[in-house]
């Protein structure tokens, strides 16, 4: 072997060794010299996240719908646990068992399990092993000590809790992985909700963990405001059972109702099916994720026969005792909508039109009365325009102008009841609660106030109103009107109520699909005022068919479940009944809707709407 390959074996070795010295004091002069390393390595800044605002009921702090709860993530190093020297001032260093007893103590866990976390052998995500989520703050204290613990990572985090699960979800909505507001009362409040964060400076050790008790700067952060809703946790589920039981027994695909105040237009229940989970918004179908209440459009069917006959009355146009033909084929209006099978007497007044849901009687009013000023009236109503109810999402609905010549000669009849229009199910209430509240209507709301963190109140809900649509005797004049509907005579006695009046108004609206009417597929809803005397609550109820049913029909379907939640709604509120005779007649409930079901067959009536 030659002289020159045994000095080459000799000197490599020797160039690579000092080459990586050479790195190693560069490294290590810069890491005492540089600033910015220190800065880096071992100081830190961190913003604290703000607790999220709680939302609540109606009836206050007692009854929260939402919050977040602050908790810490506390995960095994067992390399860490086992290097680092833990001990006090002028005690001996704590073993290793110790260490693991303590930390099992403090989190409710298993000695054993703990230490052999410890134990565990090299493999992947072995430095980073789950120890449990604790909001309890002295096992935090504890494990934040370094002169106690070590070998204990500790992520600050906080879960937002759904106190009621599903119910009152498409109005609470929900928030994502940031805390941030992603549906609802979550998303429109987000900035009121968020809070402001706050601030934390501190020491790191060489791995870049912090050590707890060497904290510098530490801010806390201020919570987000509370959000006070108009929504009664006891009407809500009245309102969220009946409709899933009104789902369930007459086989509908869907469904929404909303309760309004019918004086200040305080929303006290609204519910949505199908509904989803909060906390797992982002998996959950479209469809499920959609407020049917306030997102949707359709035709409402004959219930939109009450506000052409209030504007027609108002205007002076006609009265409640004005008298139209029948006859569908009359020749002074063109292709009037039938009222199926029912045959009519020659003449109808507008007030039985209403009570019998007479499509052509309606329709003849619509017709006379003129596209300008019913569309005019409607949007005096509140058609074609958004309610303003606090929750994103709101649909316009649809009200074409006839002014921009988008109206046809068919389109006049049609508008009248129900069709060719479409409306979302708030603004329909809303119109409602105007002959409720004779004639004004006011601003639906869902949110009541907002309380900061110190207890200051920044917003109060002051009522609203949006408008005079009617007059007030005409309102009172088409109460009278409404009240014959839920009565043996009219297309929605199942929806009556023992001891109280109710005024209302069903619709059985066909769905349309591509453009076409679908045979057999319909909406059926109720719209109705109770009492009708002195009026407390509106409530609307739809409920949509997806496949052919007998029980299509408003009166049918729509009807019992507006009474399930009428009457609870105003048993829970103590309204006292104004038709207590009925109380005195009727011993139950059960025995008042069979003597209303005897009296309804005598007049045989066929529900038209």
């Amino acid at each position: 072997m030659s002289m020159r390959g045994e000095r080459g074996r000799f000197w490599l070795p020797v160039l690579v060794l000092s080459a990586f010295a050479a790195y190693c004091s560069v490294k290590l002069v810069r890491a005492h010299v540089d600033p910015k390393v220190d800065a880096l390595d071992y100081v830190f800044t961190r913003d604290l996240l703000a607790r999220r605002g709680s939302v609540y009921s109606a009836c206050g702090k007692g009854y929260p719908f939402a919050k977040s709860v602050p908790f810490w993530e506390y995960c095994l190093d067992p390399v860490a646990l086992t290097n680092a020297v833990v001990r006090r001032r002028g005690e001996p260093r704590r073993p290793r068992e110790a260490i693991v007893k303590t930390i099992a103590d403090a989190l409710g866990l298993e000695y054993a399990r703990v230490l052999k976390m410890a134990k565990s052998d090299k493999k992947s995500g072995y430095r980073n092993q789950f120890l449990a989520l604790s909001s309890d703050p002295d096992a935090h204290r504890t494990l934040a000590d370094s002169k106690l613990v070590a070998g204990v990572a500790i992520h600050d985090q906080q879960v937002r809790q759904y106190l009621h699960g599903r119910r009152l979800c498409h109005v609470l909505g929900s928030v994502n992985a940031e805390h941030c507001g992603s549906a609802g009362i979550e998303q429109r409040f987000n900035s009121e909700l968020t809070g402001r964060p706050g601030t934390i400076q501190g020491m790191r050790d060489g791995r870049g963990r912090e050590l707890y008790d060497k904290r510098k700067i530490s801010i806390d952060p201020v919570p987000g405001s509370d959000v006070y809703l108009t929504i009664d946790h006891n009407i809500q589920f009245e309102a969220e059972d009946a409709l899933r039981w009104g789902l369930q027994e007459y086989g509908a695909g869907s469904g929404w109702c909303i309760v309004m105040n019918s004086r200040t237009g305080a929303i006290p229940a609204m519910a949505s099916f199908p509904d989803f989970e909060p906390l797992s918004f982002g998996r959950a179908p479209d469809e499920a994720k959609k407020n049917r209440a306030i997102e949707f459009n359709y035709e409402p069917g004959s219930v939109m026969k009450v506000i052409t006959a209030a504007a027609a009355i108002d205007a002076g146009f006609v009265r409640p005792d004005s008298v139209y033909n029948t006859d569908r084929y009359d020749a002074r209006y063109y292709k009037l909508p039938g009222d199926g099978s029912h045959k009519w007497e020659p003449t109808m007044t507008v007030k039985d039109a209403i009570v019998h849901s007479s499509n052509i009687v309606i329709g003849k009013l619509g017709y006379d009365f003129g596209p300008l000023r019913l569309y005019d009236s409607l949007r005096k109503f509140g058609f074609g325009q958004l309610t303003g109810v606090e929750l994103p999402g709101e649909q316009y609905g649809i009200l074409p102008n006839p002014r921009k010549r988008m109206w046809d000669k068919a389109s006049q009849s049609r508008a009248a009841i129900g069709q060719f229009v479409a409306v979302t199910g708030i603004q329909l209430v809303s119109a409602y609660q105007a002959i409720a509240n004779d004639g004004l209507r006011m601003k639906p709301y869902l949110v009541d106030r907002i309380v900061d963190a110190d207890g200051v109140e920044t917003f109060r809900h002051v009522p609203e109103p949006a408008g005079r649509p009617i007059s007030a005797k005409t309102a009172r004049t088409m109460r009278e009107v409404m009240l014959g509907v839920a009565s043996p005579q009219g297309t929605a006695r199942r929806a009556a109520i023992r001891g109280y009046s109710v005024a209302g108004k069903t619709g059985t609206a066909q769905k349309a699909l591509n453009g076409r009417y679908q045979d057999g597929l319909y909406r059926a809803s109720f719209c109705g005022i109770v009492p009708a005397v002195n009026p407390h609550l509106v409530v609307l109820v739809t409920l949509d068919f997806d496949a052919r049913t007998r029980f299509h029909q408003g009166g049918n379907s729509a009807g019992p479940v507006f009474k399930r939640i009428a009457m609870a709604s105003l048993r829970y509120l103590m309204v006292p009944p104004d038709r207590p005779e009925e109380l005195m007649e009727f011993t139950t409930d059960d025995e008042f809707d069979k003597v209303m079901e005897a009296r309804a067959r005598k007049y045989d009536i066929i529900s038209a709407d």
